[in-house]
């Protein structure tokens, strides 16, 4: 039976932190950013997985108003959630706010909806680094929430 490990990483030396569960982005002051997260997906019970997309289904926040530029994987030039990927891990890319962000939000919460980034694989069965954060807006108060859902083929 196919599972998946999201796996986090420290953003400042890349070592591996554990497997989680849940994504906490911890306190955040109005009108700044959130730290950047690093993740990747390792995925058991299959040997080999492609086409790794991950979207917004459900959030508190605007994921995105208007999107400005679409770039090939599915990222916007602008937004407030934050998405890029890599095959190396890029200490100076976690440590800093993200330039991509989500287009919006995967209402549908289907794998073919135009709203997910499409991550590739550093190996048969595991992701490319994910980088994520968030742009908490000058009158964004109160706890925010949301969940992401990843989406992949599998042999």
């Amino acid at each position: 039976m196919p599972s998946i490990t999201t796996r986090e990483y420290n953003p400042t030396t890349g070592a591996l932190i554990g497997n989680i569960s849940s994504l906490n982005f911890g306190k955040v002051i109005a009108g700044s950013h959130t730290n950047v997260k690093v993740l990747d997906f390792a995925f058991s019970g299959v040997t080999e997985v492609d086409n790794i997309k991950l979207g917004i289904i459900s959030s508190t926040l605007d994921v995105n108003t208007d999107p400005g530029t679409i770039y090939e994987d599915g990222s916007s030039s602008n937004g407030r959630f934050g998405v890029m990927h890599t095959d190396a891990f890029d200490k100076e890319l976690a440590l800093s706010s993200l330039g991509r962000h989500f287009a919006g939000l995967n209402t549908t919460a289907l794998s073919s909806n135009a709203y997910n980034v499409l991550i590739g694989n550093r190996r048969n069965t595991i992701s490319q680094f994910v980088y994520l954060d968030i742009e908490i807006g000058a009158n964004d108060l109160g706890v925010s929430s949301g969940a992401y859902k990843i989406f992949f083929d599998f042999e």
